[in-house]
Parts: structure tokens; sequence; C-alpha cells
């Protein structure tokens, strides 16, 4: 499920549009609320999907989280072989930071965060 920048083009079924002006389009009723414990304290979200035109038999979403604090969107683009409710695609991308906070913490135990090994012979 790889993030993807504001400016990034989407197609839908109706025409391209900028992942930030999707955004707009989403009804406030399509927004779930979304809250789970993170290594800085408590993450409140709303997330919302638009699903994508697609040639092949397969489903692309938009996946878009709206922090409930400072109103600041993420995107992400994910891809499943069959139909997944958007609390599916929620708990996909709540592994993501489960696994880049795991990297993160070993990256400090092993002292790559300080460029301290810079060749390792096993």
């Amino acid at each position: 499920m790889p993030a993807v920048a504001r400016p990034h083009e989407i197609t839908t079924r109706a025409e391209k549009f900028r992942a930030d002006i999707l955004t707009e389009k989403i009804p406030e009723r399509a927004w779930q609320m979304s809250a789970g414990a993170g290594a800085k304290g408590q993450h409140v979200y709303d997330w919302a999907h638009i699903a994508l035109s697609e040639p092949r038999p397969s489903h692309r979403h938009l996946l878009i989280r709206r922090n409930r604090t400072t109103g600041q969107f993420a995107y992400y683009r994910c891809y499943s072989p069959r139909p997944v409710p958007l609390a599916t695609l929620i708990d996909v991308a709540g592994s993501r930071w489960r696994l880049e906070e795991t990297f993160q913490s070993g990256r400090g135990l092993a002292e790559l965060d300080e460029h301290q090994v810079l060749r390792y012979t096993s």
C-alpha cells in the first residue's frame, strides 16, 4: 500500500483528478472514524476510500486518512484481488505503522541510524 502525494493524479471512473481534489468531493457521511494506540499516543483519524478505474479484473482504491486534530490528509493507493471493506484497508494501513515503528527502533538498537556500520562481514 504505497503512500502518494497530494498532487498525484488518480484515474477514476469519471476522469483524472489530483488526490487532494478528489478528497474535496467525498461527502461527509462517507468518512469513517478509527482510533488506535501508537508510539506517540492515541491516533484518531477519519478514513474514506474511492474506487478507481481499472481495465483489469481487480479492485483498486485511493484510501484517504484525515487527522482529526490537525486536519492533514494522507493518501494511499490500494489493490486487492477481490472486494474488501474499508475496515480491512484501514487495518492494512495500520499494520504499515507498526512495521515502520519496528524498523525505526531496530535501526536505533543496531546503531544503523548513526551510520556506525559501514561494512558488515558475516
